[in-house]
């Protein structure tokens, strides 16, 4: 079982700070070291001020350049769910600082993600039953490879996500990425593992999945080849394009859109 410290950061007043190390806004936001058997996530933690639970997501940032802190690009869309309602943790996945470990290309990553939702149901103010888990590029991948292994969750949001490593080392138009694909992703021995069409039949949870018009480095076609794989398999699938836009996490990554999407589902278990 995960054990967890906490380091609570003084409540700052927001107003005229940038999306920064110095921007954790002033909503109750506290950096948190979730310890599991290998090595520390270290992860931005949003809480909402409530007197009874209510619902947590598990925000999953993209690949970044490996000295960088990737958490710190996901301020903004974590306060957006933050104001929304939503109590938010955004780890800095493995093979990212300040946690521990490699970047595996969603190998271990997964099963942190499942430890890190464990994590997140059992603090207070959070009903554990009203889970959410979203991601950009990468953590897209992550988030839907932990929603086939049963996360806990009532559903996924992926903005941009790799689906197919193997079809994506191929189609991209980011050289670099091939190599990532065969080094990092474990060559065509490791893909399956790690190729989300190839765990399909085991989404079952409602899904949104968004991506840009424009991708050239995710290309669009591997969120369109889900949707059309699951909408045969006749699980609950949302797609939305962004027009023109590209691999950009500012015009992809729009919080709106999983919050209505998050908010359709709570309302259907109320009706």
């Amino acid at each position: 079982m995960a054990r967890v410290l906490v380091f609570i950061i003084a409540a700052l007043p927001w107003f005229g700070l940038a999306d920064s190390d110095s921007s954790m806004h002033n909503r109750h936001t506290s950096i948190v070291d979730i310890a599991l058997s290998d090595i520390t996530l270290v992860g931005r933690y949003y809480e909402v001020e409530r007197s009874d639970r209510g619902p947590a997501l598990l925000l999953l940032h993209g690949w970044s350049w490996p000295d960088n802190d990737p958490s710190r690009s996901m301020v903004s869309a974590a306060v957006a769910f933050q104001r929304a309602g939503f109590t938010v943790l955004v780890p800095s996945m493995r093979g990212w600082p300040p946690s521990g470990g490699e970047d595996d290309c969603a190998g271990k990553q997964v099963d942190d993600a499942l430890q890190a939702l464990e994590w997140l149901g059992r603090q207070s103010g959070v009903d554990a039953d009203w889970l959410f888990l979203a991601g950009f590029s990468q953590g897209g991948q992550v988030a839907l490879l932990a929603a086939t292994y049963g996360a806990p969750v009532q559903a996924v949001a992926a903005f941009a996500p790799v689906v197919q490593p193997g079809a994506w080392g191929a189609v991209t138009h980011v050289e670099g990425i091939r190599n990532y694909v065969v080094e990092e992703c474990g060559g065509p021995d490791g893909w399956p593992s790690r190729d989300v069409m190839f765990r399909a039949s085991r989404l079952e949870r409602p899904l949104l999945l968004v991506h840009g018009e424009a991708d050239r480095r995710v290309p669009t076609q591997q969120s369109t080849g889900l949707y059309d794989r699951l909408t045969e398999l006749q699980r609950p699938v949302k797609l939305e394009l962004i027009a023109g836009a590209e691999h950009d996490q500012d015009a992809v990554l729009q919080p709106q859109l999983a919050i209505d999407f998050f908010r359709s589902i709570i309302g259907q278990h109320r009706e």
